[in-house]
């Protein structure tokens, strides 16, 4: 393989490498994590069992997960966690890899999303991010998605090279399409128009939840996640701010409107609007997305529609 070119500390990878073999998944952990090796950078990896097995014993300085049973963790999280061991470790690079596997459904979706925030993210911090997808068991959409969202990719001939198929993170998500709930073609259990007040929406909201989420906990993560977005649409949208709730028993899905049109940033809330500083607030969105599996942004001629969706387990 061709050495792959010096990157100055600070400026952040993320590369994309597709395999067809176990052998190809071998030979691209061992390069990328020996590179890390050689230039003492601070490693993590998640692959699949039987090669953790194989490379943990000659790697011992890194830090390997399982695949198979790594913990499926919100954007927000990722990103802030890695955001946090990247700033603790510097000057040292943060080196990560990761087989990229999902459950299938809009776990997928939400995967392609990460990959567009990916490069926006780290900007100033010394992280390199190799994805591995492999094209024997990933759904020809992820691989697409995949082409599109990262700027370099690893290949066994030339070794890292410009990715002539990637696109701009903000154009990528807003070209999206906003996947459908099927719930949404029932009645609802909660339908509020022109709501008065935020306190009162508040208040709807809550009582028309309560009972519906199997636990208390997913119940006030909910509510809350919701609240912090009518508070947005009476904060920053334009009357009227309406509301619907779905509730079935597997999931959560409630939708707020406000007849707002300026909403332009499909990246908003991955990361606190005002970055570490939470005394600025700026965080409704991103808590949203924190507190729930998915968040999607509708706009439309007659305002911003913000549907949150959490899963019941």
């Amino acid at each position: 393989m061709t050495a792959s070119p010096v990157v100055p500390t600070g400026v952040p990878e993320h590369e994309l490498l597709v395999v067809d073999s176990d052998e190809e998944l071998r030979s691209a952990a061992a390069a990328f994590l020996g590179e890390g090796r050689a230039g003492g950078d601070l490693m993590r990896a998640s692959l699949p069992g039987w090669l953790v097995d194989e490379l943990a014993p000659t790697l011992p300085e890194v830090t390997f997960t399982a695949a198979e049973r790594a913990v499926w963790r919100r954007e927000p999280d990722l990103i802030g966690s890695i955001r946090t061991v990247a700033t603790e470790c510097a000057p040292r690079r943060y080196r990560l890899l990761s087989l990229v596997t999902a459950p299938g459904g809009r776990a997928w979706d939400e995967r392609r999303r990460c990959e567009a925030i990916t490069n926006l993210a780290y900007g100033g911090q010394a992280v390199s991010i190799l994805c591995l997808y492999d094209r024997r068991t990933a759904p020809e959409a992820a691989l697409a998605a995949a082409a599109a969202t990262h700027p370099h990719l690893r290949t066994g001939r030339h070794g890292r090279q410009v990715n002539p198929r990637y696109r701009d993170p903000r154009a990528y998500l807003d070209g999206l399409d906003v996947p459908e709930e099927p719930v949404q073609r029932t009645a609802p259990v909660l339908a509020v128009d022109a709501a008065p007040s935020l306190p009162q929406l508040r208040h709807q909201l809550r009582a028309a939840l309560r009972g519906r989420a199997g636990d208390r906990d997913t119940e006030e993560d909910f509510h809350l996640a919701v609240s912090e977005i009518a508070a947005n649409a009476f904060r920053h949208g334009s009357p009227p701010v309406s509301a619907r709730l779905w509730a079935v028993p597997d999931r959560l899905v409630c939708t707020i409107t406000d007849a707002g049109t300026s909403y332009r940033d499909a990246t908003a809330g991955y990361q606190p609007a005002h970055g570490d500083d939470l005394s600025r607030g700026g965080m409704g969105l991103w808590l949203a997305r924190k507190l729930c599996d998915h968040v999607d942004l509708v706009r439309g001629p007659a305002g911003l529609t913000v549907r949150l969706v959490t899963a019941l387990r």
